[in-house]
């Protein structure tokens, strides 16, 4: 990630324009994401993988962005715990708990911790798969305005009725 230019005082001691213009085409090429924020897919996003999806960011670097799919349970075999389609990349076990009750558990936002593998929290969410981009993929698609941003809330991660998160969160996005 590039740093933000320096402001450069004109004679008068205000930043010339040359600076300010450096200064907002680095804020712009900057990406907005976060781990922790949760994208929430506008109607022009008609891709069947996302469309209609609500997804928790847990890992942004410069190169990549990773989430999981917060609205897409999986049919629920008796006797299993729910499980969730995280995303289309079939990669791996992951969960969201509302507690850190596990060493390896990283924070994302205030009562959501992701935990690697399988919890056992009877409070937590198991993710199969994960969603992914490239840096550069996820901005042009946020830029399109195939994407809102949001800040992770529990209450939205832990929604009773996952299933129906999509539209609340769509409305509150606008």
């Amino acid at each position: 990630m590039s740093a933000v230019p320096r402001l450069t005082a004109s004679p008068r001691g205000l930043p010339c324009r040359r600076s300010l213009l450096l200064a907002g085409l680095a804020a712009l090429q900057a990406p907005p994401f976060a781990a922790g924020q949760m994208l929430v897919a506008t109607p022009a996003l008609r891709d069947p993988d996302f469309a209609r999806s609500v997804i928790l960011l847990f890992s942004v670097t410069p190169e990549a962005a990773m989430g999981l799919m917060l609205n897409r349970p999986l049919p629920r075999r008796a006797g299993e715990p729910q499980m969730y389609a995280g995303g289309p990349v079939a990669q791996g076990v992951r969960s969201l708990t509302p507690e850190a009750a596990d060493p390896s558990a990283t924070r994302l936002c205030p009562g959501v911790w992701l935990v690697p593998g399988q919890t056992k929290s009877p409070k937590g969410r198991i993710y199969l798969g994960y969603t992914g981009w490239t840096a550069a993929q996820l901005r042009q698609e946020w830029l399109r305005g195939l994407w809102r941003i949001l800040d992770g809330d529990a209450a939205a991660v832990f929604d009773p009725r996952p299933e129906q998160l999509w539209q609340r969160l769509a409305a509150q996005a606008r």
